[in-house]
């Protein structure tokens, strides 16, 4: 299929047969070349199209415009791969408005997630112990299990809770996802993505998180905040740090414009 080579050659990577090895090298390369943005979902809405691209829209997108998207087509586009790649791979739906993936090797279940714009690097196995801690940019993310298909995830900075969600440990289909994405594009100001640009990459021992005109850059050790004025220069600074297609830039802030979120003066 021609999507997953073009899929699989932007992560500069090879088709290989389904391992737990391969999975997790998988998941370093997408979060390294694949941004969370939310630059295509201001597109996706205003175009009217299917709210998760299809996997060959998802893979052009990649090469023609630098484009990921937010969690619900990073990771059902992922989890698409995956299946055609040959893994056992599931949806599973994460409270509130997030999902995850549940992949299948050997018996043993791993939870995947690359589409929340956080350092989850590798799978975890949930149910091996009652608590798992990854680290990474100032950040910290514990997986709890609550009870038997409940697992809370808790992302803290500086010791602190700054969003928790809980994972719903059953598999489902795409099908069955079929609501919560619709909420995931609702068009009201209760719904923060729709109303704010966002973009989060990770590369080498950096994360770079925009949050309309501020842009923190993030190591391991700390943190540099740049506040960004002048349209122009954001524009820039978000193509050279992102590699965005240049119209997505002023299409997204146009989007907001009509939404009464003004960024620039």
């Amino acid at each position: 299929m021609e999507a997953v080579k073009k899929y699989v050659n932007y992560l500069n990577m090879e088709v290989e047969p389904p391992t737990i090895n391969y999975l997790q090298r998988l998941i370093q390369q997408h979060l390294i070349r694949i941004p969370y943005e939310t630059f295509s979902k201001f597109y996706y809405f205003s175009e009217g199209k299917s709210y998760v691209p299809s996997l060959s829209t998802f893979a052009e997108n990649l090469h023609a415009k630098g484009w990921g998207g937010t969690c619900f087509t990073l990771n059902i586009n992922f989890g698409r791969l995956l299946q055609e790649l040959g893994f056992d791979c599931q949806f599973v739906r994460v409270n509130p408005g997030h999902l995850g993936l549940m992949i299948t090797i050997d018996n043993r279940k791993l939870y995947v997630d690359v589409g929340y714009g956080s350092p989850i690097m590798k799978p975890v196995e949930l149910e091996s112990r009652h608590k798992h801690i990854l680290h990474g940019f100032g950040e910290d993310i514990i997986f709890t299990q609550r009870d038997i298909h409940e697992f809370e995830v808790d992302r803290r900075s500086n010791g602190k809770s700054f969003v928790k969600k809980v994972i719903e440990w059953i598999p489902l289909s795409e099908e069955q996802l079929v609501k919560d994405i619709e909420a995931s594009y609702l068009d009201s100001d209760d719904n923060i993505t729709m109303r704010r640009i966002t973009a989060v990459r990770f590369q080498g021992n950096q994360c770079y998180f925009l949050r309309n005109q501020t842009l923190k850059v993030m190591t391991y050790r700390n943190i540099r905040e740049y506040q960004m004025r002048d349209m122009d220069k954001w524009k820039d600074i978000v193509q050279e740090v992102y590699h965005f297609d240049a119209n997505s830039l002023q299409e997204s802030i146009e989007f907001l414009e009509h939404r009464q979120v003004k960024l620039f003066s």
